[in-house]
């Protein structure tokens, strides 16, 4: 769920609402926001404080119209960072360096390779399956990745673990977000090259066949 953009969305939308995560700071913070802004609404948008693993114990089957999470990225975060897409003395501002994942946490998915990140993703969406709507869909945002100067397909990795328990996958929509990272463009040599994996992510949107 992160901060609950989602949730703010589902209300100005008149929608019903529920999300999950396992950091009570950012439950906390989309409880925040939630009372901060209020609107005139019949819905209910609630965050929720457990394991993407156990939604199960939450919901009825059949009950879900609509899935959307951008879930941690494998093990993207999980390094020094190296502000590649900065140049100049930009490159060595205070986050220069530091490992900033959203936790060290064994059950958070940001914490594994590629193999494992896969499975997991699986495991989660097979007991998400039978609560969602046939027809219902879901949409998960992911970028690619660079790691030891070869190409991450993250994206892939993700429409083949859904698919391996019965999604199908309806759309596929590429985010260009060239010119909102870090305030700059693509650069070519010898200027700082941004690369694909940081300023294109992936939109996939998959349905629960009848």
């Amino acid at each position: 769920m992160g901060s609950g953009t989602t949730l703010l969305a589902a209300r100005d939308a008149n929608r019903n609402a529920v999300g999950f995560d396992i950091h009570p700071d950012y439950i906390a913070l989309a409880k925040g926001r939630l009372n901060q802004e209020s609107l005139f609404s019949e819905t209910q948008q609630i965050p929720i404080i457990d394991d993407a693993r156990n939604i199960a114990n939450y919901l009825k089957e059949e009950s879900i119209s609509c899935i959307v999470t951008s879930p941690p990225y494998a093990n993207l975060l999980n390094r020094e960072r190296l502000n590649k897409s900065r140049r100049g003395a930009e490159r060595k501002n205070d986050q220069y360096k530091k490992v900033e994942q959203y936790s060290q946490r064994e059950e958070d998915l940001g914490t594994l390779d590629l193999d494992a990140y896969s499975k997991a993703m699986a495991d989660i969406f097979s007991n998400l399956l039978p609560l969602l709507k046939k027809k219902g869909h879901c949409v998960i945002n992911v970028p690619d990745m660079w790691w030891e100067n070869k190409r991450i397909t993250i994206h892939v990795s993700v429409i083949e673990a859904l698919r391996s328990v019965g999604y199908e996958l309806r759309n596929t929509i590429i985010w260009d977000r060239t010119n909102i990272v870090n305030g700059i463009g693509i650069f070519g040599w010898p200027s700082n090259y941004i690369t694909m994996g940081t300023t294109f992510e992936y939109l996939l949107d998959f349905w629960r066949p009848e």
